[in-house]
């Protein structure tokens, strides 16, 4: 897999650079001229200027296009994956979880912020009517404070919010998180809101989300 970083300085950031040691920095135009199926197209987006939605839709008709941010947002979040761009990232993202990123939207799968899938979870709840259809069944494995943190993560709280609401450590919610996943024999977010609802509950579940997070 080829990986182009379009950046308007020509320099890898030392991280993209420990990401992926084969990496190229290209200007815009060298990006559109050698993008192919097999390229993953980093373009940072405080620097492709006014045409950024224009370049993103274009390259992500040839190649796979991934939006990083100094200063990630919800909302440019959304223009980026309406533009056709796989995915979403803050630009001083670790190397392991650039490799993550690669790994989830070359195999089809989106990546972004874990706020923004907090939202996305918490719309997937209301739709499938979750405060009124939770299977009680379900909470009966739980101890209290699962069941506190499930029901908030479902709505969707992210791990912050949670703690806050819940006057606990993040650290204490991805424990919970972990223990609630455990007995429940489910793998992310997506899976839990199915499990309380219990919609689907007859069709495998994909092993591979769609959707992945930074979180």
């Amino acid at each position: 897999m080829n990986h182009l970083f379009v950046t308007q300085d020509q320099a890898l950031m030392p991280r993209w650079q420990a990401a992926f040691a084969e990496a190229e920095c290209v200007t815009a135009e060298e990006a559109e001229a050698w993008a192919n199926a097999g390229t993953l197209v980093w373009v940072l987006k405080e620097e492709h200027g006014n045409d950024g939605p224009s370049f993103v839709r274009r390259l992500s008709q040839r190649a796979t296009v991934v939006v990083l941010s100094m200063m990630p947002e919800n909302g440019a979040a959304m223009d980026a994956l309406q533009q056709g761009a796989r995915g979403y990232a803050h630009a001083l993202s670790p190397a392991d979880t650039l490799k993550q990123i690669a790994t989830v939207v070359m195999n089809q799968g989106i990546w972004v912020p874990a706020d923004l899938m907090a939202q996305v979870m918490g719309s997937t709840w209301r739709l499938l009517n979750g405060d009124e259809q939770v299977q009680s069944s379900v909470l009966e494995v739980l101890t209290q404070r699962e069941r506190e943190v499930a029901l908030a993560v479902a709505k969707g709280a992210s791990n912050k919010v949670v703690a806050r609401e819940l006057d606990i450590t993040e650290r204490t919610v991805k424990a919970h998180l972990t223990a609630i996943f455990a007995k429940l024999d489910i793998h992310d977010r997506l899976q839990l809101i199915i499990k309380l609802t219990g919609k689907g509950t007859s069709a495998k579940v994909n092993e591979t989300p769609s959707y992945s997070s930074s979180e």
